[in-house]
């Protein structure tokens, strides 16, 4: 990411997050962070659970966040975090590039909270009947990631919705998405038509679609993968069968199980590594409603 695409991302934040910004400039920002946005950003969990159990008004901190890149030196030799004192208080500034602490920080943040979403899209504005409804359908989308491993790892990714009125399912769901305007907030003039589908059901129709696409897959991989397990088994048998036939004087008992430990050891660890296997996991979800009766 370079600096313009880090101070997008950052803004896009902080405005989801109904921050107040003191100033704001193509280089950097100066805000006061929202309740929710300081008890995600600044640490405080003891200052927070005191304001929860006084109910007292929360003080936010004030951040100067700049988004020039610093170079690699004094990256090193400098702490990019210095605090200045101004007659509202305290701001803390500091250098948010990517690779920092910071910007670390905040994907971690959106990531866990953007883990679930609702959205609704925006009707156009103007071309609508004041005194009219419009319908919206909801649809249930999820980002699946499929990994394919073993010695070696490939993942996939597939975006899928699925209509929770009628059931029909989007393999793209995300080209059906990216050209439209979407807000958390339910638009004015609008009602949400009853679902056909319970979320498990739509959930459950999904996982069944992308089940039947992984079972037509190419696994000519897993063949090669398991054939390098089997030439690893091997080789290790090769080396520790001979140790173990010679070790049965009672007093080699001991080293015996010890080797034997050993031996059992590495065939795990050759399993872990080469044995092939698929794991599918949800990144994210969200429900979108969406303007229409599909």
């Amino acid at each position: 990411m370079n600096s313009k695409q880090v101070h997008r991302f950052v803004v896009s934040y902080l405005e989801s997050k109904e921050c107040h910004f003191i100033e704001k400039s193509p280089v950097g920002v100066t805000v006061k962070l929202s309740p929710d946005a300081d008890r995600a950003l600044s640490n405080r969990p003891y200052y927070w659970s005191f304001v929860d159990r006084t109910g007292s008004p929360p003080e936010t901190m004030t951040y100067r966040w700049s988004f020039e890149n610093p170079a690699m030196s004094d990256r090193m030799n400098a702490s990019n975090v210095s605090y200045v004192l101004t007659e509202s208080g305290r701001i803390i500034q500091e250098d948010v590039y990517f690779g920092s602490r910071r910007l670390h920080q905040l994907f971690g943040v959106v990531q866990q909270s953007g883990r679930c979403v609702t959205l609704f899209e925006e009707p156009p504005r103007g071309r609508l009947d004041p005194f009219a409804s419009q319908p919206y359908t909801a649809w249930l989308g999820v980002n699946f990631k499929v990994g394919y491993e073993c010695d070696m790892k490939r993942e996939e990714l597939y975006l899928w919705g699925v209509s929770l009125a009628t059931g029909i399912i989007e393999e793209r769901f995300m080209d059906k998405l990216k050209d439209r305007r979407l807000t958390p907030r339910l638009p004015a003039n609008v009602h949400l038509l009853k679902n056909g589908l319970s979320l498990r059901k739509g959930m459950a129709q999904l996982e069944a679609a992308l089940e039947r696409r992984l079972r037509t897959a190419d696994f000519s991989w897993a063949v090669e993968a398991e054939a390098r397990r089997q030439d690893e088994l091997e080789r290790i048998r090769q080396y520790y069968d001979p140790m173990l036939e010679h070790m049965n004087h009672p007093d080699q008992m001991e080293q015996k199980e010890a080797v034997t430990a050993r031996f059992k050891q590495r065939e795990a660890e050759i399993d872990w590594q080469y044995k092939p296997r698929v794991s599918v996991s949800v990144l994210n979800c969200g429900i979108f409603h969406l303007p229409g009766l599909d």
